[in-house]
């Protein structure tokens, strides 16, 4: 869903007359934190699909130092409203995983219905440790589990959270503010009053 958010996010951004110039006025503030974030669980996934054994054992590690930064990073962000979006969907999704001991819930209906039965089969055989089925758990973290499919018209077959939702319309809405509010924003605070009362440009 992410990847679909920046997509859509930058093709409405610009429909409704954004520009790459007022993305360069908005200054997102540590955007490497977000970057290494963002690669750091992306091969922590990618590692533990393809069953490594090291990463699967240290997750819990790799996803406290990965949203540890994508926190910190979010923090200097919060000017902008959307980010608050991604703040609450990203503490759901940590919250899920921290108190089920480094795993993520997902629905075995859900796997189904979106045609990943290899991967539920893996799961139930205990051969994917870092997940574990919502229907064989209870508590209030159930509520934030991977448990949404999408229309069966979208293209793209997944399984999301309520929190990647958040995040991914944090992420649409964050968009919008940089190529469009953000930079008009930043030229606004360019005019300056001359002594005369006359306005100028900076």
């Amino acid at each position: 869903m992410l990847i679909e958010a920046l997509l859509l996010g930058t093709v409405v951004a610009f429909l409704r007359g954004g520009t790459v110039k007022n993305m360069k006025l908005a200054h997102i503030r540590m955007p490497a934190l977000l970057v290494v974030a963002f690669l750091l669980q992306s091969m922590l996934s990618f590692m533990m699909l393809a069953g490594s054994t090291w990463f699967i054992q240290q997750r819990m590690l790799i996803y406290a130092l990965s949203y540890g930064m994508l926190f910190i990073a979010l923090f200097f962000n919060l000017s902008h409203k959307a980010v608050w979006l991604v703040v609450a969907g990203s503490v759901m999704n940590f919250a899920v995983i921290f108190l089920n001991g480094g795993s993520i819930l997902i629905s075995a209906e859900s796997l189904r219905e979106a045609g990943f039965l290899n991967r539920l089969s893996l799961i139930e055989a205990g051969r994917l440790p870092h997940y574990l089925l919502l229907e064989e758990v209870s508590g209030v973290t159930t509520f934030f589990a991977k448990r949404f499919t999408p229309p069966s018209f979208y293209p793209v077959s997944q399984i999301f959270s309520l929190g990647d939702l958040l995040i991914s319309l944090g992420i649409f809405f964050w968009i919008q503010n940089l190529f469009l509010g953000a930079g008009q924003y930043q030229r606004a605070r360019m005019l300056r009053i001359d002594p005369h009362g006359k306005i100028m440009k900076r």
